[in-house]
């Protein structure tokens, strides 16, 4: 009897001794992560479940502990894919910006290079006008035989209207006029050689010249 009351007693004080420590355990983890110490809180939880791995408290911080680093973790990749996603916004806003601005840059540049041609264009139309105005005034000559020419320009285009309407007139087409004007120059030329055998022939010396 007395036997048996000891082991009782022993498994009392023993259990007592295990609670105590897996106790000492936990409220040490439980502290540091308090602390924000969770890398110690962790170790500390590893280590009370290596000496009690059937402790409850012990179990169920070190899986709270556990799911809390998995969410921490969840956010801290969040985060850098926020900030990842972000940085290459500000990049390609940059980029974009860069791109803009050398357009920018581009077009003026063509724009001032406009300006200098026309403004070059125009020096070079008013230097001509001017070497023409003298030109001109030292050759008035030339103008004159210009306008004359003009005129007779003028003249001859305003006969051949003239010629066409008359032979629109006659119901002559332009193909028959020409067909006509070829053949009575046909006539001439030939009239003209004749004429000019006639008076290629030599003389009969033993006739007088009358």
């Amino acid at each position: 009897m007395k036997t048996l009351i000891i082991l009782s007693i022993l498994c009392i004080a023993s259990l007592a001794g295990y609670a105590q420590n897996a106790q000492t355990y936990f409220n040490s983890s439980a502290s540091y992560y308090v602390k924000d110490k969770k890398v110690e809180a962790m170790q500390t939880i590893r280590d009370g479940l290596a000496k009690y791995p059937n402790d409850e408290k012990l179990k169920a911080l070190a899986d709270k502990m556990k799911q809390e680093k998995k969410e921490q973790d969840k956010k801290e990749q969040d985060k850098k894919e926020q900030e990842k996603k972000e940085q290459e916004k500000k990049d390609q806003q940059q980029k974009d910006q860069q791109k803009k601005d050398e357009q920018n840059k581009d077009q003026q540049k063509k724009d001032q290079e406009k300006k200098e041609q026309e403004k070059k264009d125009q020096e070079e139309k008013e230097k001509n006008k001017d070497q023409q105005q003298k030109d001109e005034k030292k050759n008035p000559e030339k103008d004159k035989q210009q306008n004359e020419q003009e005129k007779k320009d003028q003249q001859q285009k305003q006969n051949n209207q003239d010629i066409s309407d008359k032979l629109q007139k006659m119901n002559i087409t332009p193909e028959m006029a020409k067909k006509l004007l070829e053949a009575m120059k046909n006539q001439e030329v030939q009239y003209l050689q004749q004429n000019k055998r006639k008076a290629t022939k030599s003389k009969d010396k033993s006739k007088p010249d009358w």
